[in-house]
């Protein structure tokens, strides 16, 4: 009787794959989108899939993202997900943790989550940021410490995301830090716009959001610098872009919230063979 090794998981998302990795449990790769806009159609995966927006502009149809995505962003689909998620240019790239849904239901056991698509909170995207180093640096404990990465964005995830209008006051709030437009908001304002007192405002939002308004705006900032590296910006351009005193200062919040540097995060993001391209071809000038 002859045995044969289990069958490793597909990834089961199309694109140019820079890494990929796979066992009988998971698949994960690097993506950059190759199929057209009007070329997907709404579609199911039997399969849960895990994406990890870097750049690009996205549709998605998961709670919590906006109309169209320009921003870092981190969206779970739970197995069974019907959606025409895609990238509205192949200029993105992506990485997604793909796992049958045995699997998923293994890791979910006693944790309550929803079986609609949702965009994780934004103090997830640190978390997934180590899967990088996992799929560029695969070794043997890489699948334990997928599944270890991916057991801490399951508690992030609201166990029945919770849609909230136009006009309730912490979604208008929410909308203003959204805003590029103006200045960075005062707590005093931000009170205003949903007619709370100052201190109520702060624990609702932490509350609702895991974080106060502070920490959230610093961490749409960072966020935003994600994505201008990953789009081949430099540090500099990309710290006097989104407003910080200099390179060093994003150097430094950045490793802080990452735990990695700029640098580094370019090499996993981009791939080594695209950043050797982009060093060759400014040494070239």
């Amino acid at each position: 009787m002859s045995s044969h090794a289990p069958r490793a998981t597909e990834i089961g998302v199309r694109g140019l794959a820079l890494c990929q990795q796979a066992t009988h449990e998971l698949a994960i790769a690097q993506l950059r989108p190759t199929i057209p806009e009007h070329d997907i159609h709404r579609h199911q995966h039997a399969d849960m899939h895990l994406v990890l927006l870097l750049a690009g502009h996205y549709v998605s149809d998961a709670s919590g993202m906006p109309a169209v995505c320009a921003e870092p962003a981190l969206v779970l689909n739970p197995p069974g997900t019907e959606h025409r998620d895609r990238f509205r240019s192949r200029h993105g790239l992506f990485l997604t943790l793909t796992m049958p849904a045995a699997a998923y239901e293994r890791l979910c056991d006693g944790v309550r989550i929803g079986d609609k698509s949702v965009r994780l909170p934004r103090q997830s995207l640190a978390r997934s940021m180590r899967l990088l180093r996992e799929v560029w640096g695969w070794e043997s404990s890489s699948p334990l410490a997928i599944e270890s990465i991916f057991s801490e964005l399951l508690a992030d995830a609201p166990s029945k995301p919770a849609a909230m209008g136009a006009g309730h006051p912490l979604q208008r709030v929410l909308d203003r830090l959204e805003d590029d437009s103006d200045a960075p908001p005062t707590l005093k304002e931000l009170a205003a716009i949903a007619d709370f007192h100052p201190v109520y405002l702060a624990r609702a939002f932490r509350k609702r959001y895991g974080i106060a308004p502070s920490d959230y705006l610093r961490k749409r900032r960072l966020h935003k610098a994600v994505s201008l590296i990953a789009q081949r910006r430099t540090l500099s351009r990309a710290a006097s872009t989104l407003g910080f005193v200099d390179e060093s200062h994003l150097h430094r919040c950045f490793v802080a919230e990452f735990g990695m540097t700029p640098g580094a995060f370019r090499r996993l993001a981009l791939g080594r063979v695209e950043v050797s391209r982009i060093q060759d071809a400014r040494l070239a000038r």
